[in-house]
């Protein structure tokens, strides 16, 4: 079978992200509580100053740009944006939600931001740069529009042995024979998760000095159960894959992830799952 064409590949991936929008809209506070560590050390990263001109990448509902649309008052303009029309509009609705002001939404793709050269002061994108098809011209985009000295915060994912909520739906359905393999179907949560291609790409879009952070995340679940409806909310590709299998498929992928499970679940059956963030952040 060929290779799919490089449209046909970011077509597929925008569905994926128009068809979650609303599980991410369902599990959006419950998420954003477990990972505001990686939030505000995104935030921190670009020192974002009264005045400032924002750009978010990728934002999802929005939830790290609003920490920083407080921190540019008075004056300052955040602009949230998404590929994913859908992400935009659930954007747009938790903004209304938090009364966020001095906010501009906007369907923007990351590897061709459309906006002007050195229009923005500073760039935060929390786990959308793994998912661009070329990180490379992502990243030479992102420090096209910062004026110089600008500043980019991004968070990635590290490797899927220390990101254990993230990599055992997708192992449990590589062993179960449901997919080809780990990194079948496009680009993935995992494909910034080496330290050193980090820095690489940095320095070859042009970015200077990039400081690297890790950072861990913990995600509860009442059990295997909510974990499993968690993860079909939030992954397209885990919830594709379910919607397709019959009941003694469902029955043994179910019981796989439960034994991957087994060493975070405590004696009442609730379950605290690790993750490693790996955080960017460099000056254009």
């Amino acid at each position: 079978m060929s290779e799919p064409e490089p449209d046909e590949l970011r077509a597929a991936v925008r569905d994926r992200w128009e068809r979650g929008a609303a599980g991410w809209t369902a599990r959006n506070e419950r998420f954003q509580a477990a990972t505001m560590p990686v939030s505000r050390w995104l935030v921190d990263a670009i020192e974002p100053q009264p005045g400032q001109r924002v750009l978010e990448l990728a934002a999802g509902l929005g939830e790290v740009g609003y920490l920083v649309a407080e921190l540019i008052r008075p004056g300052g303009t955040l602009i949230s944006s998404d590929g994913a029309e859908a992400m935009v509009e659930a954007a747009r609705a938790r903004a209304a939600q938090l009364g966020v002001a001095d906010v501009e939404h906007r369907q923007l793709e990351l590897e061709w931001i459309d906006l002007p050269a050195a229009s923005v002061d500073a760039v935060v994108c929390r786990w959308g740069y793994m998912f661009a098809l070329d990180k490379g011209a992502a990243l030479r985009e992102t420090r096209r529009v910062l004026r110089p000295g600008g500043r980019l915060a991004l968070a990635t994912w590290a490797e899927p042995s220390r990101t254990p909520f993230g990599a055992i739906p997708r192992q449990a359905m590589v062993d179960a024979g449901l997919v080809d393999g780990f990194e079948a179907g496009g680009p993935g949560m995992f494909d910034l998760a080496d330290p050193e291609e980090l820095r690489e790409l940095l320095a070859e879009a042009g970015f200077a000095d990039p400081e690297l952070q890790e950072i861990a995340v913990t995600i509860s679940y009442a059990d295997v159960d909510d974990y499993w409806a968690m993860t079909a909310d939030l992954s397209r590709p885990f919830g594709d894959v379910v919607g397709t299998l019959n009941e003694r498929q469902r029955a043994d992928l179910h019981e796989r992830i439960a034994e991957a499970l087994a060493p975070y679940r405590a004696d009442d059956g609730t379950l605290r799952v690790p993750g490693v963030a790996l955080g960017a952040a460099a000056s254009a």
